[in-house]
């Protein structure tokens, strides 16, 4: 079963059971040490025998590792942590095992018993090995429009098949883009504004064929 943490103020408030078994956990693999310790000192060999020096700094390799251990898994949460409120884009496994990008503000830290963690994004849960990008506001949101510009513009027809009934569909496209700051505009694709600049030239030219019609 997973291990929500709460949220208050932007940050994930510690699980005091994650810590219970972390402790736990400790205490275990120091217990394992010192049966290996013992065991090595009583099946050593008596011919060249291993100085207590050599146990001190086995003792300290173990205490260290463990030390740089934890300052890891410290450093590990508060990095997720941070990620709270932010923007970010995933590189994950879609359900055809496909790899596709997911975006969206992250809404809370999860962390499951075998203390993986999880980014809640879009009402969805990431591994935080997903992780691909952290996004201030102003790109992300650059990103997502450019992005939105060009699903609409695939949705347009070509210069052959364009009609007059299409002629919203350009103003609306061109709204968008004449709307957006000189910033967003330089992640619009130009092969998107060209291909609405080309409908735009065409829909003229169908409009005055039209109209050289009525006026017959």
């Amino acid at each position: 079963m997973a291990i929500i943490a709460p949220v208050e103020n932007g940050k994930v408030v510690e699980d005091t059971t994650k810590a219970n078994k972390k402790d736990d956990k400790n205490t275990a693999d120091k217990e394992m040490f010192l049966k290996l310790l013992v065991a090595e000192m009583q099946y050593q060999d008596p011919l060249e025998p291993t100085s207590n020096t050599d146990y001190v700094k086995e003792l300290a390799s173990f205490s260290q590792i463990e030390a740089v251990q934890a300052v890891q898994e410290q450093m590990s949460t508060i990095q997720a942590n941070s990620l709270v409120g932010k923007y970010v884009i995933l590189n994950t496994t879609g359900a055809s095992g496909n790899q596709e990008y997911v975006s969206g503000k992250v809404d809370y830290v999860m962390t499951d018993e075998e203390g993986k963690m999880f980014l809640s994004v879009n009402e969805k849960l990431y591994s935080i090995d997903d992780l691909d990008s952290v996004c201030d506001d102003a790109y992300y949101t650059a990103v997502t429009g450019a992005t939105e510009f060009h699903m609409a513009i695939e949705t347009l027809p070509n210069v052959y098949t364009l009609t007059l009934a299409d002629e919203e569909k350009l103003v609306a496209c061109r709204k968008v883009l004449d709307e957006m700051s000189s910033y967003q505009q330089q992640y619009i694709s130009p092969d998107d504004v060209k291909k609405l600049t080309a409908l735009e030239e065409r829909m003229a030219e169908l409009k005055k064929a039209a109209e050289g019609v009525e006026e017959s």
